[in-house]
């Protein structure tokens, strides 16, 4: 999974929240899009966009199209932020540290 890609796919609101909606399982395209003010159309690009992005996936059961997360996908965002996250607050650690040793 490329980080730019989800990170970007994550950045829609829309495509946030088809993210928490198949937090509840596995949904249709139809299912997905009942609840929102835009096209079955829009959500399947969106869907398309996460499906990309490595965050869903996809399977074609008769006529209906289900989608369902793939946690690898969210997992490796958010190792990313954990890991850059420890970094900065190490940083923040030492700048701190610095400033009360400048102040001694």
């Amino acid at each position: 999974m490329d980080l730019d890609r989800a990170f970007s796919a994550l950045a829609d609101p829309t495509r946030r929240h088809l993210l928490a909606a198949l937090e509840a399982g596995e949904r249709t395209l139809s299912d997905l899009a009942s609840p929102l003010p835009i096209t079955l159309m829009a959500v399947q690009k969106h869907v398309r966009v996460l499906e990309e992005a490595g965050l869903v996936a996809t399977r074609k059961h008769g006529r209906s199209r289900h989608v369902r997360l793939r946690a690898h996908g969210l997992e490796r965002a958010d190792k990313w932020i954990q890991e850059s996250k420890a970094r900065w607050n190490a940083a923040f650690d030492r700048l701190e540290q610095a400033l009360e040793d400048d102040e001694s």
